[in-house]
């Protein structure tokens, strides 16, 4: 009788933990542009695979982020993502905003950015650069 019990007990738990989730891992690190850490902006790490969910990360004043999934926490989703990188500043109600970084980092299909997100603690640093085809001659 109490084989069949725990046995209705480990069911039982197994039932009410829910979906778990992928594997995640820590990541973090700093988002520079030409040098200097990009004061604002979003992260997001799109992943290379099917039903796994995408992490996203908020850029710190000083350049620095943590990211996490809107739906398990903190952490990404172990594996390879392509990166999309936002910042702008907002110039009031009157101006529209001003891009802080080229708008081709915007894009998951454009950036050239990936992350190979594995077991553990991930630094993952994005050095941004302007285009040099973009860059004035002095």
């Amino acid at each position: 009788m109490i084989k069949k019990e725990l046995s209705f007990l480990l069911v039982a738990l197994f039932i009410g933990c829910g979906d778990a989730g992928p594997p995640l891992a820590e990541v973090s690190g700093i988002v520079t542009f030409d040098g200097e850490p990009l004061p604002t902006g979003t992260i997001t790490f799109v992943p290379q695979g099917e039903d796994i969910p995408y992490a996203y990360a908020t850029i710190q004043g000083d350049g620095t982020y943590y990211a996490k999934t809107p739906e398990y926490g903190n952490g990404v989703p172990i594996g390879n993502h392509k990166i999309m990188i936002s910042a702008m500043k907002d110039m009031g109600p009157e101006a529209p905003v001003e891009l802080l970084i080229p708008s081709k980092y915007s894009s998951d299909q454009n950036s050239g950015l990936t992350a190979n997100v594995v077991a553990g603690e991930n630094t993952i640093n994005f050095p941004l650069e302007v285009e040099k085809t973009k860059r004035k001659k002095l």
